[in-house]
């Protein structure tokens, strides 16, 4: 009979971590507030939205920095006064971190956190066991926080769908409507909250004796054994079939198998160090034989991983993807080559190389951000020159028609700056908007750039059409018959939202849909409607009546209208400004 755990045992428990762990679960009960801020936040608040990323980004770097701290201070028994110094200056660098952070963070700020985040992870696996020779504690250590991690994500994930179908259950039989985004709120509550009390909860407090430890759970033998490590071979067989089919045709690889060599790696080293306590059992001696084996198998495909990320590289120049791949080759070389030649190979190189590397891959001049920003201007500046388009001042001049694969990546380095948020191209363009309104800078860009070149398979200028409402002038909607007004920018990276409405664009602008409550309500045919204008009003005017630029749905729950104000595109790529009417 299963003996369940009485509320006291769990009561003194759940105490016991908060005490033990007091300043990391602060960080997460403050993570927890601000998410449910933001979630409770209107869309339309962006000022509000975007300090509470940057506050987001903080806390979530400071939890696995101050649980690092602490397990450290346990391990060599510090004085308080050391704690709170490390907690200091630790507070005092993410200070630095968030004012590091653009007041309206870009994706270069995503990059930045994702990366820290890596390195400060990867910390709480070794810092507990730097300058002591320890592999087996070591192993034991990460062996627990692998598996609580699995099963605090287990129990949440259990937890958060019993309480949301009671909540939905009381929704439906009562008609309750919440008043705040009561599912959402739950989730991080269960997710950033009740997951790190659990996880902490069953960290070991004794380090020094887990070197002494030798127990091995069955079940993760079992599914490294018999689920991992075959998939791992099947693959194997896979790349290295390719790599035949290459040298039979004698061609270089695509790109992409970069990222597939790559993730095989990662997947094979990760099995390698699951049964790393079992290879020097004699029981187990096949382990020892696969390990070798494994890192002598992956040097013809780190050549292939080489090739393929180089030739990527060197076709459309450095991004952010493309920079963290290449330096993940030399470290995954690197590491190929430490323990293929060195007999007592130390497993914690491993963790610790891939922290330092994510940390200093964003920080000093070699950082990911600057080397791909000078890769793409570059490609920009290249292509330019190689077709005569630009002047000794370095501005964009004439006309040309270009292949389709440069004509596309111009473009594509346009988006790159855009969702940066870079102005690095704005110095080869005359007569820009100012920079303070993003959207309409870039669009002004791309209308520079098809008045200037075109592609082959069009091989026409001027097929950018751009068309604005006569309501462009006026100071007033009229909402006559709706209730509520919604203004609203869609493009293939832009979406808009609220609590209750979200439009959003498939197909890169042709089509836009209105959804409520996450529900597909309808989709309007931009391209089509486009057409029509056309034929009366030619590429461009900005005075299109209001009715034809007007939309309508109506069915027994919504009744809807459209107003586009503005509309644009080059049939690749559409851009969509405009006023969502509705009803309650």
């Amino acid at each position: 009979m299963i003996k369940l755990p009485s509320l006291q045992a769990l009561t003194e428990s759940f105490l016991h971590t908060v005490v033990r762990y007091k300043w990391v679960v602060l960080t997460a009960l403050i993570k927890l507030i601000l998410l449910i801020y933001y979630i409770e936040t209107p869309y339309q608040n962006e000022t509000i939205r975007n300090l509470l990323t940057r506050l987001s980004y903080t806390f979530f770097l400071s939890l696995p920095m101050v649980l690092a701290i602490q397990l450290v201070w346990e391990r060599r028994q510090w004085k308080n006064n050391i704690k709170i110094g490390l907690l200091g200056g630790t507070a005092a660098l993410l200070v630095c971190y968030y004012f590091s952070i653009n007041k309206n963070p870009s994706q270069t700020d995503y990059y930045r956190f994702l990366l820290f985040m890596a390195a400060a992870h990867l910390l709480v696996s070794f810092a507990p066991f730097l300058k002591y020779d320890e592999p087996n504690g070591f192993w034991q250590f990460n062996k627990t926080l692998f598996l609580q991690f699995l099963n605090a994500a287990l129990y949440s994930t259990t937890l958060y769908l019993g309480l949301l179908i009671a909540i939905e259950t009381v929704t439906f039989l009562f008609d309750i409507k919440f008043l705040f985004e009561i599912e959402a709120d739950l989730f991080f509550a269960i997710f950033i909250f009740f997951h790190t009390v659990f996880f902490l909860s069953k960290i070991p407090e004794n380090l020094e004796n887990l070197e002494q430890q030798t127990d091995y759970p069955s079940g993760l033998k079992i599914f490294t054994q018999y689920v991992l490590l075959p998939l791992e071979v099947i693959y194997l067989l896979i790349l290295y079939a390719y790599t035949g089919k290459i040298l039979f045709q004698w061609q270089l690889p695509e790109g992409g198998v970069a990222y597939l060599v790559l993730a095989f790696s990662i997947a094979g080293i990760l099995a390698l160090l699951l049964l790393h306590p079992l290879r020097k059992s004699s029981k187990e001696s096949w382990i020892s034989l696969f390990s070798h084996r494994f890192y002598l198998a992956l040097l013809p495909l780190i050549i292939l991983l080489f090739t393929g990320i180089f030739r990527r590289i060197n076709d459309y120049g450095v991004t952010e993807n493309r920079y963290l791949v290449a330096v993940l080759a030399f470290w995954l070389a690197g590491i190929t080559i430490y323990f293929l030649t060195i007999k007592r190979s130390d497993i914690r190189w491993i963790p610790l190389t891939l922290s330092i590397i994510s940390f200093i891959m964003v920080v000093g001049p070699w950082n990911i951000f600057k080397v791909a920003e000078s890769s793409q201007l570059n490609q920009f500046h290249e292509i330019l020159v190689k077709n005569k388009l630009v002047n000794k001042e370095n501005k964009i001049v004439g006309k040309a028609v270009l292949p389709d694969e440069e004509y596309n990546q111009l473009f594509s380095i346009i988006q790159f700056f855009r969702e940066r948020e870079k102005s690095s191209l704005d110095k080869y363009f005359q007569q820009l908007p100012p920079n303070t309104d993003r959207n309409k800078f870039y669009n002004a860009i791309d209308d520079f750039m098809r008045k200037h070149v075109s592609n082959k398979t069009s091989n026409e200028f001027g097929s950018f059409r751009n068309y604005s409402s006569d309501i462009a002038n006026q100071q007033e909607i009229n909402l006559n018959g709706y209730d509520f007004l919604l203004d609203f920018n869609v493009d293939n990276s832009l979406v808009t939202r609220n609590k209750e409405w979200k439009i959003s664009s498939e197909n890169n602008g042709k089509i836009v849909s209105i959804y409520r409550h996450n529900q597909k309500i309808v989709s309007f045919d931009i391209e089509k409607k486009m057409d029509e204008i056309s034929q009366q009003f030619g590429s461009n005017s900005n005075k299109i009546p209001q009715q034809m630029l007007s939309l309508k749905y109506d069915d027994s729950k919504n009744h809807l209208k459209i107003i586009l104000r503005t509309i644009s595109g080059d049939r690749q790529r559409y851009y969509v400004h405009g006023y969502l009417l509705y009803n309650n």
